[in-house]
This record gives C-alpha cells, structure tokens and sequence, in this order.
C-alpha cells in the first residue's frame, strides 16, 4: 500500500464531502501507512500533518474504558461491584436502582442512565460535583437490563478513576496510559504539547458546501466521554494495544483485560451504532469479519476507529467538518477495493410494512405511535403530519418517518439528502403498548401520547 495513492485518494474523497482536513492511518499488521488531506482550518494557509491533533468526540471513551480495565488488572476495581461501594454520591441516590449499577453496565451503556447530562455551570469541573447530581436522576431502565448509550456514564467512570487513584482524571490518564503508551493528545482542548497543532471544527449545512469554522466546547465534567483530541496515529496506537502488537502491550493492559474488553457485555444490544457492545468497544461487521472499534462525533468534526485482532489489521480516520461522518463509508469503500475489508454498523431494514400505506391515508394504525419519548433531557416528538408522521426534537432535527415490519422505521431529515436515521419502537413486556423509541443508540421512554 502506498502512502501516496492513499493520500491522493483522501483528498479526492475529502474534497467530495467539503471536509477541509483529514487524517488516513492504516495499519497493515506489519507497518503502518498514513495519509493527510487539505488543511487544520478553512481558508488559512496551514496544512494538515501526521501531527495535527483532531477532536476524538466519543472515541475517548475507548480510552477511558482502557483505563478502567487497566485498573482491573492491578485489582483496585471489580467489574460487577457496585460503583456505590466507592462513591458516597451514589449510596443514596433518587432513584435507589442507581446504587446497584456496576462498572461493567456503565462500560457497556446498560446502566440505565441517561445519554446526557449537564450541570447548570458549564464551566464547573468537579466531577464529584456532576456525580452528585447525577446521583438526582430517574434511571431510563433498571441496570443490566438494556442498551442505552450513555455519556453520563463515561463521565461517572471518570469520578470513579478519580476516586480509586487519588488523582484529578487527566493525571490519571496521562500517568497510567497515555505516557507509557507514548502518545500525547489534547485533554479538554487544553494543550499538553506546545508543538502540536490543533485543527479547527468546521460546520457545513446540508445542501451546501462551505465548511465555516465552528467552536468546539465540551463541558470540562464531559472530558472523559468525550475530551480528547489527537491524530489518526495515535488512534492505531491504542488498537494496537488492545490487539496485542504494541511492544507495550502487555505492560499496559493483561490479556485477560483485553478480552474482557472486547466481549460482548450481557443486555448490550445496541441497534443504531453497532452490531453488540462490549465494556467500550463496539463490534462492527458479520460475525465472521468482526472488527471493533468506536466512532465519535463533536461540534464541527468526527473520528472513526476500527481494528481486526485476528488479522492485526487497524484503521483510523479523523476529519474537521460535520461531513466527515458521510466521508468515513467512502473512505471505506475505498480501503476495500484494496483488499481491506473494514467492517462497519450496515443496519438491515426489514421489508416494508404493508399496511405503511396507511400512515399515508391517516388511518389510526399509528395513533399508538404519537407522542412524546424523554431522555434526560432530550425529548423526541412523534405527530402525525399531513399525510404522514414525522419526528422532531429541541436541537432542530426534524425527519419523515417510513414504517417497517417489527415496529422498525427510518427517518430522513426533511433538511438534507443524507441516509435517513434507523429506528424502532419497542413493545412493554407488560402492556403492549409503546414504551420506547429507540434511535442512534439510544432509547426513549414514552412520556405522554399526543393530544
């Protein structure tokens, strides 16, 4: 594989999605090839380098996760103890579910929190103090019992790092993994190499293509879901690591971890982002072309992780621009026609429901179906529409919805060309009835029907 072709295949992609920089980092299983496209900011003359630092998004919490599991190994947590053994905060909680929660539900998004969470001071930086708060919170589902993703949790795991090791969670990350890793990336857009760039976020409107620059901010209680930013190299770095082909590997991490890492968790379906999760990892692909990995998403950029233990094959792309998650398929597509068969989340629809020409009619088939579905404090609004139905939030997505066999659906944004959104409704065991909407990962309790 040649640096060169790969780099001048990123740039023809890159500038197909208007994504003003990119990273390309690929590791064979015996070298590891790395391309750059375009430039750190739009409009400004410097360009992007192997160095450059790009905002991880979610993939952090492969990190974080790593860290936790690392502090397995040494024996100062256990994995199915409650976290309340170790946090006050949670030893009486509102809801009295929350002090049987386990690292292993919050690694796995099966704790039962919500997807997000913030305090009233966007500035404040006390993890303890957002796990008080949290601690004030109604679960969305009992523990264990369903996929949920959850940044709300990667950050309490950030309080229980703190606690375990008597140290301020970027002092923890840096001295147990990201020194003796050898890798140094940005810790809450905060630089801990003065030599080191930092690519700018980008935004680009759908139907448009200028990328405008967009700030970047993240809640300092978020750092650990979500906190870092490095290169695509450093990225290969740590799938090396879990795949046991880093020289540091078994310094860092015992095997055991690893596998346990990489095991699917129980409860830990999780429709919409992946095939199964595992304590940080998402599976991606057919079970016999399972790779992991993690992508993640920030204000003006996007990373994407994928990594293949059995072949020691690993991937890495980071981009600057909304578009880069409409960049990472092609880039995809790409590597396969050279004989890298990168596995990815391709969600199956089933076949059309026949009676979804009803939604078109008006019929009260979907009546069951309108209402308003909560997480925290995100609220998902499902009306009927003329002669249809459709989906909207508070952030300004608003989407047709096309109903499927098995209460699946898709909804495409009213606003852009992109692939619609995959979804379901889910069914109370009890009831039924409706009792969550469940979308990129994340499910919704069905709060109140629609007047």
């Amino acid at each position: 594989m040649e640096a060169r072709h790969l780099a001048g295949r990123l740039q023809e992609l890159a500038d197909t999605h208007a994504v003003p920089g990119a990273q390309l980092a690929v590791h064979t299983g015996a070298e590891t090839v790395s391309a750059v496209a375009g430039f750190e900011c739009y409009g400004e003359p410097r360009a992007v380098d192997t160095r450059t630092a790009f905002a991880y998004g979610s993939v952090s919490k492969v990190f974080a996760a790593t860290l936790v599991l690392q502090l397995v190994s040494d024996g100062d947590l256990e994995l199915d103890a409650p976290v309340s053994d170790i946090l006050p905060e949670f030893r009486e909680p509102a809801d009295a579910r929350l002090a049987s929660v386990t690292p292993r539900q919050l690694l796995s998004h099966t704790s039962g929190l919500v997807a997000d969470h913030e305090l009233d001071d966007p500035d404040e930086r006390s993890l303890c103090r957002y796990a008080t708060s949290v601690a004030q919170l109604p679960l969305l589902d009992r523990p264990g019992n369903s996929f949920s993703y959850s940044n709300t949790g990667y950050n309490i795991l950030g309080r229980l790092v703190e606690a375990v090791t008597d140290l301020k969670w970027r002092d923890a990350l840096q001295d147990f993994l990201l020194r003796p890793l050898g890798v140094d990336p940005y810790i809450d857009h905060s630089p801990e190499s003065p030599a080191r760039a930092l690519a700018k976020g980008h935004a680009v409107r759908p139907g448009q293509r200028e990328a405008r620059p967009v700030d970047q901010f993240l809640p300092p209680t978020w750092t650990p879901a979500g906190g870092l930013s490095g290169s695509a190299q450093d990225l290969i770095a740590l799938a090396r690591l879990h795949m046991g082909t880093d020289p540091k590997a078994a310094a860092l991490l015992e095997d055991e971890q690893r596998i346990e890492m990489c095991t699917v968790a129980p409860g830990a379906d999780a429709f919409g982002i992946a095939d199964a999760w595992a304590l940080g990892l998402g599976h991606y692909g057919s079970p016999d072309n399972r790779w992991l990995g993690h992508d993640g998403t920030v204000d003006g950029g996007t990373a994407h992780l994928r990594f293949h233990p059995e072949s020691g094959l690993a991937v890495a792309l980071t981009a600057n621009a909304t578009t880069g998650s409409s960049l990472w398929p092609d880039v995809i597509g790409a590597l396969r026609t050279l004989g890298i068969d990168v596995g990815d989340y391709e969600p199956g629809v089933p076949a059309p429901d026949p009676s979804a020409s009803a939604v078109a009619t008006g019929s009260r088939d979907v009546e069951p179906l309108v209402g308003d579905y909560g997480n925290g404090d995100t609220v998902f609004s499902v009306r009927r529409h003329h002669d249809g139905i459709r989906l909207s939030d508070r952030t300004g997505l608003v989407a047709d919805i096309t109903l499927h066999d098995s209460l699946h659906f898709t909804a495409r944004r009213v606003d852009t060309d992109a692939a619609p959104y995959v979804g379901r409704f889910v069914l109370s065991g009890g009831t039924g009835e409706i009792a969550l909407l469940q979308l990129a990962g994340r499910s919704a309790k069905r709060t109140h029907a629609a007047a």
